[in-house]
């Protein structure tokens, strides 16, 4: 019942948080929202392609009414409402069977927008996103959801402000800590944050944005303004994983998704993946998962 009532309150809001935003005031003299807000009848909302979120941001959607059935990266199921989409850029979506009376709420940002954002982590969360990117949420947190795009809404509506920007961003910046709460961390294993974490958060968001294209170190460790021996002995100090094994595992997470997901030929996931030749994937592939890729693609139809 609570989500029948969430859909009728918000079945007018169709405008991207800076659209609206500029209804009443003159764009040039407002700060860069850090995000969209948006309702749809779609999961994925257009402005994910067009605004080349799908490259380099993260996309929050909840389901308020209907259903679809989707495929994000190795997941298959159905979204209903009060379920959560959190996707992260170049993920592999596949969307069939949409009920004519599905809506969504979806929040648009790019990873340089959380930039600054440093939460207690076990470092895998984002890893954890690319397995499972969808989740049924309890009715509690249902409701703790549609509270925060309340007040996102709120706040993109009142009276133009200085405060504006800084406001949609803590929000957005809470929405998260939030979202690692529904996915059920392991708390007892999470310490408080500090500075050497900032720098861990920033290559993780670097690293999820990159993978496919950048695997050295060095590229890392410009990128954060670190040697590259620095960079290496912090991210083994603080997860047990070298870098090689960081980027290692989301390409193969990426790759498991072409292969589960899509009908590309192993060349062409070869050749999105930036390796030299699909030998050399084929290669790569199989060293660490004991398994060729048309041998994987095969064990999951």
């Amino acid at each position: 019942m609570q989500i029948v009532l969430f859909y009728i309150k918000w079945r007018k809001f169709t405008y991207p948080l800076q659209a609206v935003m500029t209804i009443n005031h003159n764009p040039q003299e407002l700060p860069h929202l850090p995000i969209l807000l948006i309702e749809s009848k779609k999961v994925i909302p257009e402005e994910f392609y067009t605004g080349g979120y799908f490259k380099d941001g993260i996309l929050i959607s909840l389901c308020v009414k209907g259903s679809i059935e989707i495929q994000a990266n190795l997941q298959n199921t159905t979204m209903a409402a009060g379920t959560l989409l959190v996707l992260l850029p170049q993920s592999i979506i596949n969307l069939a069977n949409t009920s004519p009376d599905a809506s969504f709420i979806s929040i648009l940002f790019r990873f340089e927008t959380i930039s600054d954002l440093i939460l207690p982590t076990d470092y895998n969360f984002l890893k954890t996103l690319l397995h499972s990117p969808i989740i049924q949420l309890h009715q509690k947190d249902i409701s703790i959801s549609i509270r925060y795009l309340e007040l996102l809404k709120d706040s993109c509506n009142r009276t133009y402000s200085v405060f504006n920007e800084s406001v949609v961003k803590y929000l957005l910046f809470s929405l998260i800590g939030q979202i690692n709460i529904f996915y059920q961390q392991n708390e007892t294993v999470l310490g408080p944050p500090s500075k050497k974490d900032k720098i861990i958060f920033q290559f993780h968001n670097l690293v999820h944005q990159h993978y496919s294209t950048e695997r050295t170190v060095h590229y890392y460790a410009d990128q954060l303004k670190l040697t590259p021996r620095y960079l290496t002995t912090l991210i083994r100090l603080r997860t047990g994983k070298t870098i090689s094994t960081v980027i290692t595992e989301l390409v193969i997470i990426k790759a498991k998704s072409y292969l589960y997901a899509s009908d590309l030929t192993i060349y062409q996931i070869a050749e999105l993946l930036h390796f030299a030749d699909a030998s050399t994937f084929c290669r790569y592939f199989k060293k660490y998962t004991d398994l060729s890729p048309q041998s994987y693609r095969l064990s999951t139809r």
